[in-house]
């Protein structure tokens, strides 16, 4: 059986000071710390800017350049577009004085056929012999008036030019159709792929119809004005009545419209080039 035994009193005097020495201590760092902290400004976060540093190799854009609007094929002008100079854009009218491309006509190229916008103005150009190319005006609505410059160029006038109008497709349309070389015009429509002239024949036994109002010099300005509706057509040649012609057979829907160009079978490399400026395509409102 074990004896209980007596802690000495010397031991308990020296882990009372112990103890004592301990909490000084620990008071001792503890104001140190907080007398630090108040004499001392904690340093300041590093500041990281929330705006990218400047990419000095990215390419710059003057103040005054556009966007680039792209060009249609065919079909309605883009929504909002930036008109500039003449042009104006509604429901039912379009003038273009081709100051910008806003309006969206055709822009193409494939070697024989060019599309483009030039020095103010509208150009199709046919390259290839016996060959015809068109490209339908920039509207939502069926137009039925159609008032326009018109000019070849300079040199052999290899071709013809004028407007299909009430077009449904290959085979059915309207159209007037201007021979600049010889100062004549015709009218007529396709009905499912034949060819029905509109206009009386001449002396000669031909429909078309020579005019003196219309200046063939190459180069030369016409203003054309053609009234294009489902049963009758008329042709104003700078300001001048020429005709109304009536259709025999009225399409039952209204269509669409273009501007055309033909080469003569004997056209040489350069073929034919026309050029279209003011151009007001509007459908009547009442």
């Amino acid at each position: 059986m074990n004896k209980k035994r007596n802690f000495p009193w010397w031991g308990i005097v020296l882990a009372v000071g112990c103890a004592c020495v301990v909490c000084v201590g620990v008071l001792g760092l503890g104001g140190a710390v907080y007398y630090f902290q108040l004499t001392s400004e904690p340093p300041a976060p590093e500041f990281v800017s929330p705006i990218p540093p400047i990419d000095t190799e990215q390419p710059t854009i003057a103040p005054d350049a556009q966007e680039p609007t792209l060009s249609a094929t065919a079909g309605a002008p883009a929504s909002g577009p930036n008109l500039t100079g003449g042009q104006e854009a509604s429901e039912y009218r379009i003038f273009d004085d081709f100051s910008s491309d806003a309006l969206g006509w055709p822009v193409f190229d494939d070697g024989k056929t060019i599309m483009k916008y030039e020095d103010g103005q509208y150009s199709i150009q046919i390259k290839e012999p016996d060959y015809v190319d068109w490209a339908y005006m920039p509207v939502d609505f069926s137009p039925f008036e159609f008032w326009f410059n018109m000019k070849s160029d300079a040199g052999p006038q290899n071709g013809t030019v004028g407007v299909f109008c009430q077009y449904q497709d290959e085979d059915n349309y309207y159209y007037v159709e201007f021979d600049l070389g010889e100062a004549s015009y015709v009218i007529g429509q396709f009905v499912n792929g034949e060819n029905i002239a509109l206009t009386p024949k001449n002396a000669q036994g031909q429909y078309w119809q020579s005019s003196s109002v219309l200046n063939s010099a190459p180069g030369a300005v016409n203003r054309i004005g053609i009234s294009c509706y489902q049963d009758f057509i008329t042709l104003f040649i700078n300001d001048e009545w020429m005709m109304e012609a009536a259709v025999q057979t009225p399409a039952k829907t209204l269509g669409e419209a273009a501007f055309f160009v033909y080469t003569f079978p004997f056209a040489d490399a350069e073929g034919y080039k026309v050029y279209f400026d003011n151009v007001d395509v509007y459908k009547p409102v009442q």
